[in-house]
C-alpha cells in the first residue's frame, strides 16, 4: 500500500511538472490548439475561463453580456448559462479566480485521474499517460474549459449515498452548460420506484423551469452558437464528417450524415448481439462506483455526440468508462476490444492534431472520426443493454 501511494505521488508531481510547460508553450505547441498571444491579452491563459471571468465583470458595469462583451479581449459573448455570472467576484481578487482557482481545479483533475488508476497494472499506465497527454485533455487544461468542473462533480455525484445532492448537483452544473441534464436518469436506472422517480421529475422540472424563466438569455446563447461550434480540425460529433472539405466538396453533407448514421446502426447492431452472449454485465450494480460512472460518463458521450457540436473536451468524459472496462476486461471480450479502441484512439490524436493543424492533413482525423463513432456506438448498445436489465427486473416500489 504504501509503494502504491509512492508511485502514485511520484507520478503526480511528474505530471505536474510536465503541466508547467504547457503554459509557457515551450515543448507541446504542436498538440494544444493555443489563443493569440501578446501583451495586451493575458486571458490567453486558461482562455475558456476567463471569458466567463470577463463576462462577469462586464455584467457588473451594466453590459448585457450574451450581446457584448468588451471586458473580454477578443469580446467573446457569453455562450454558457446564466447561472455562471452570478458567482461571486470582486476586482480585488482577480489573481485568484483569473490564475489560481484554474490551477487548483487543474491539479484536482490530475490528481483524481491518477487516482482511478492501478500503477500496479501497464496497460493502466499507458491509458494514463495517452489520456493525459491527448489533445483533448491538453486544450481542456491549457483553457481551462468548465468542462474539467463537470468532470469532478460527476465524479463527485457518483460517490453520493443522497439522492438530494445529487440532484442540486445535477441542476447546476446542467444550468451551466445544458448537457449534463442528461445525468439526472441515473435517479431512474438506480431503481424505478416513487422516491428515484420523484428526484428524477424534480430535477428535470427544476432545470425546466429556469430554462423557461431565462428564455430570453437562453434565445440569445443559441444565436451565439457560431462561437461555441468547433471547426472541423476540433470536432466531436456525429456530424463530423460532413464537416471535413476533403469530404464535404465530393459528397453531398446529407449523403455524409448518412453514412455515420449508418455506420453506427451497424456498429451498434452487432455491439448489442455481442452483449447478449458476453458476460460485459454479469455484475452490473448501480451501488458500485465504477459502473455508475461508466453509465454516467457513456450517457454523458453518447448525448452530446448526438445532439450537440461539440469541441474534442467533450472526449475526457470517455475516461469515466474506463475503470469499469479494466475491472470486466479479464471476463468479457467485448471490454477488451473496448478498451483496443479507446486505445488506438489515444495513441492517434497526438499525430492526428499535429497533422491537422500543422500539415492541414485530414486524413488521421477522418480516422479518428470513425474510431469516435464505434466508441460511441458502442457506449450506447452498452446503455441500451442496461435500460433492458432493468426493465427485465422492474419492479415498482
Amino acid at each position: 500500500m504504501k509503494s502504491n501511494f509512492k508511485i502514485h505521488i511520484l507520478v503526480f508531481f511528474l505530471s505536474i511538472a510536465v503541466f508547467l510547460l504547457i503554459y509557457p508553450h515551450i515543448f507541446y505547441k504542436y498538440f494544444v490548439f493555443q489563443m493569440p498571444f501578446s501583451d495586451q491579452a493575458p486571458q490567453s491563459y486558461f482562455a475558456d475561463w476567463t471569458v466567463i471571468i470577463s463576462a462577469m465583470k462586464c455584467k457588473l458595469q451594466g453590459y448585457d453580456v450574451f450581446l457584448d462583451n468588451p471586458c473580454d479581449f477578443w469580446n467573446r459573448r457569453h455562450v454558457y448559462g446564466s447561472i455562471l455570472l452570478f458567482l461571486p467576484y470582486s476586482t480585488n481578487l482577480n489573481n485568484l479566480y483569473s490564475i489560481y482557482i484554474p490551477i487548483f481545479f487543474n491539479l484536482l483533475f490530475l490528481f483524481v485521474v491518477i487516482s482511478h488508476i492501478n500503477f500496479k497494472k501497464v496497460e493502466q499506465v499507458i491509458i494514463y499517460i495517452l489520456f493525459i497527454f491527448s489533445p483533448a485533455t491538453l486544450l481542456a487544461v491549457e483553457r481551462f474549459n468548465i468542462d474539467i468542473l463537470i468532470f469532478l462533480i460527476l465524479l463527485l455525484i457518483c460517490h453520493l449515498r443522497s439522492n438530494l445532492f445529487k440532484s442540486i448537483l445535477i441542476v447546476i452544473i446542467s444550468l451551466a452548460k445544458f448537457y449534463p441534464a442528461i445525468t439526472s436518469i441515473i435517479f431512474l436506472f438506480k431503481g424505478i420506484n416513487k422516491k428515484n422517480l420523484s428526484y428524477f421529475l424534480i430535477s428535470v422540472a427544476f432545470i425546466a423551469l429556469i430554462f423557461f424563466l431565462d428564455n430570453d438569455n437562453l434565445t440569445k446563447v443559441f444565436s451565439n452558437i457560431g462561437q461555441a461550434t468547433a471547426s472541423h480540425k476540433l470536432a466531436f460529433g456525429i456530424m463530423h464528417f460532413s464537416n471535413f472539405p476533403t469530404l464535404n466538396t465530393k459528397f453531398p453533407v446529407e449523403h455524409l450524415l448518412i453514412f455515420s448514421v449508418s455506420l453506427m446502426s451497424i456498429i451498434f447492431f452487432f455491439s448489442s448481439l455481442i452483449l447478449k452472449k458476453d458476460k460485459f454485465f454479469k455484475d452490473f450494480n448501480f451501488e458500485i462506483y465504477s459502473d455508475k460512472l461508466f453509465f454516467i460518463g457513456s450517457s454523458v458521450c453518447v448525448f452530446t455526440y448526438l445532439l450537440l457540436s461539440n469541441y474534442i473536451y467533450r472526449e475526457i468524459f470517455i475516461f469515466l468508462a474506463l475503470p469499469f472496462l479494466f475491472k470486466m476486461i479479464n471476463q468479457s471480450i467485448f471490454s477488451k476490444f473496448f478498451v483496443l479502441v479507446i486505445l488506438v484512439k489515444l495513441v492517434l490524436s497526438p499525430f492526428t492534431f499535429y497533422y491537422s493543424f500543422s500539415l492541414d492533413n485530414e486524413t488521421l482525423n477522418i480516422i479518428k472520426s470513425l474510431l469516435d463513432n464505434l466508441i460511441i456506438s458502442m457506449m450506447l448498445a452498452s446503455l441500451v443493454s442496461i435500460l433492458f436489465i432493468r426493465l427485465k427486473n422492474f419492479k415498482i416500489n
